[in-house]
């Protein structure tokens, strides 16, 4: 699968029991904000990691930047409760040892717009290899909220396919097909004279283009993203299962690259080593990627009936916010 990539979310508030959406900046018609909840929250992250004794996790936040209504944030995630050794791989040297109560952290970047005068606001959040915070970001965030707003549900839920895979293949053309599996099949191993851990440990990609100016037909794969067929049956080809399938399709003179993975319902995700790839860059750094979750959120907004105007409006905010805290409940069990 790809190693990095970003999933995109979409949050929304209703009252309890009620279907419709409420605006985000005026939820409680007396002036609540969302952003201003979500940036408490964050700060508080900052102050006191949410853990999750039950997983043995922590969750933190720190590198917080805000621009017009928009945040771009750095969440540590990691786990604790087991010894480790970390050795160099050139030396083998014992570099460090961990102990139950280190906590093993990885930095995950993070990219929220909550617009005026709207019904929906865009999270988009990193994935390395497959893992991501959105299930303790998530969990955290509505606990935090639920005690603050009795009443009022809180909602982060996956982009749909119909909602933005769906768009993107209507508005754009079907330019590439990559099907990647990890490990190498045991026949190509052998023609190939390979051994078992370059079997194992390698990877083999088919990668299909149309004729030269052309485009494939998407009727086959927008039945998979829409749900009416199972991803599995795009996933096979010629007696050999691959992990994952990278759609790239072109919008005007733009390339995005989408992943399907097998065992999973569709997913809107961001293949960023690909748009590194077509970027020309060696690493993926901070402003790349957060300059990155601006464009897809700007394609988003389209399918969320969201203005490019509302995504961009100047916006000031308020210096009592900075010292606004939305603190996680304390568990009385833990």
């Amino acid at each position: 699968m790809a190693k990095h990539t970003l999933a995109s979310y979409a949050l929304r508030i209703r009252r309890s029991r009620e279907k419709d959406y409420l605006p985000l900046d005026n939820f409680d018609g007396a002036g609540s904000d969302l952003l201003k909840e979500f940036y408490g929250f964050i700060l508080h992250l900052e102050e006191r990691p949410y853990e999750i004794p039950e997983k043995e996790r922590s969750l933190e936040a720190h590198g917080v930047q805000r621009a017009n209504r928009s945040l771009r944030i750095k969440l540590a995630y990691g786990s604790y409760g087991a010894q480790s050794r970390i050795r160099d791989r050139g030396t083998g040297e014992v570099v460090f040892q961990k102990e139950e109560d280190h906590i093993d952290l990885t930095d995950l970047r993070n990219y929220a717009i909550l617009p005026t005068n709207s019904t929906a606001g865009l999270l988009f959040t990193e994935r390395f290899q497959g893992n991501g915070v959105i299930a303790a970001l998530s969990d955290a965030f509505k606990k935090a909220f639920a005690a603050k707003h009795e009443g009022y549900t809180l909602e982060i839920n996956n982009m749909t396919s119909e909602a933005a895979f769906g768009a993107y293949l209507e508005s754009g053309q079907l330019k590439k097909i990559r099907l990647v599996r990890q490990a190498i099949p045991h026949d190509v191993a052998d023609a190939l004279g390979l051994g078992n851990s370059e079997r194992d440990l390698g990877s083999v990609e088919v990668v299909l283009r149309p004729p030269r100016m052309a485009s494939f037909p998407k009727r086959k794969i927008e039945s998979v993203l829409s749900g009416e067929s199972d991803v599995g049956s795009m996933l096979e080809w010629r007696g050999v299962t691959y992990r994952e399938m990278k759609v790239e399709v072109k919008i005007a003179n733009s390339i995005r690259t989408l992943s399907v993975s097998s065992g999973t319902t569709p997913a809107m995700l961001y293949d960023l080593d690909s748009e590194l790839q077509k970027d020309g860059l060696p690493n993926l750094s901070d402003e790349w990627l957060y300059g990155k979750a601006e464009e897809y959120s700007a394609d988003l907004a389209l399918t969320m009936n969201l203005s490019p105007e509302s995504m961009r409006r100047e916006f000031q905010w308020p210096p009592h916010w900075d010292s606004y805290r939305l603190e996680v409940p304390l568990d009385p069990n833990d």
